[in-house]
């Protein structure tokens, strides 16, 4: 009995109160009276399942077993703004990064690669998996050969997985043989974000939000347009000074590059 007086003054119950409600009072009327008071009313209880259930698993699977790091750089954007705009089409901006990290990942294999047990892989082969929310959950299908693709091929691949992704019309071999991930939540207005490495691999690229900015030039104001990056990388297959320097070789891509092959 004491034990439940202790309880009941936690929570400023008044016991003789309860009693004269409910009657006979038990420890299991009074967990559902503090239920009842003092926590969330339930709208809806649902087991994972499906997409959702595997995506818990992966994701879980990646913080159980990476070292995560996450470092993140800020990006002058008004070349990428200007190579959009000079490529034939209109391609999205989504399209000019992924051929520009697709050559950085060429120059920096360290990181187009994948982690099991205690095997480092290396790939020729760029093929990066990308995020794309659904009504179904997060799901990562691989485009596959971005460095040796063309924009316009990239261009309809990418369209084609996102519709498929979003119908429920994706295929096992559409989640098979990613070499790294890039997810992008600045259409949602976000700075920073730390992205969850997507196992095997042992990197992923968050994209943040563009915005304007000012910088100085030569001591004078300039308006610009800028963003962060966020690579994840797990710290036992790769060191944090080469992950920077690769990070450091995506900026200069983005900042630098007059074209996209």
């Amino acid at each position: 009995m004491e034990d439940f007086k202790v309880i009941a003054s936690q929570y400023d119950i008044d016991l003789e109160k309860l009693k004269e409600e409910k009657g006979e009072l038990s420890f299991e009327i009074l967990e559902q009276y503090i239920r009842e008071h003092f926590y969330p009313k339930v709208k809806e209880e649902r087991k994972l399942s499906g997409i959702r259930k595997i995506t818990a698993q992966r994701l879980s699977e990646s913080y159980r077993n990476a070292v995560h790091v996450t470092i993140n750089m800020e990006v002058l954007t008004d070349n990428l703004l200007n190579l959009k705009n000079k490529i034939k089409g209109n391609p999205s901006l989504t399209i000019i990064m992924l051929k520009l990290i697709a050559k950085a990942l060429k120059d920096f294999p360290e990181a187009n690669a994948t982690l099991e047990g205690d095997k480092i892989t290396t790939y020729d082969s760029v093929n990066i998996a990308v995020a794309i929310d659904t009504p179904f959950g997060l799901l990562t299908p691989v485009l596959r050969d971005v460095d040796k693709k063309n924009i316009e091929d990239l261009v309809d691949e990418y369209g084609d997985l996102i519709k498929r992704a979003r119908s429920g019309g994706l295929k096992e071999k559409d989640f098979v043989g990613g070499t790294f991930t890039i997810t992008n939540l600045g259409m949602l207005d976000v700075d920073f974000f730390t992205p969850i490495i997507n196992p095997p691999q042992i990197a992923i690229l968050g994209i943040n939000r563009m915005k304007d900015n000012v910088i100085l030039e030569n001591g004078v104001p300039k308006n610009v347009k800028t963003m962060y990056l966020s690579l994840s990388f797990d710290h036992r297959a790769i060191d944090g000074a080469p992950a920077a320097r690769f990070l450091q070789r995506i900026k200069q891509y983005f900042e630098e590059s007059t074209q996209v092959e």
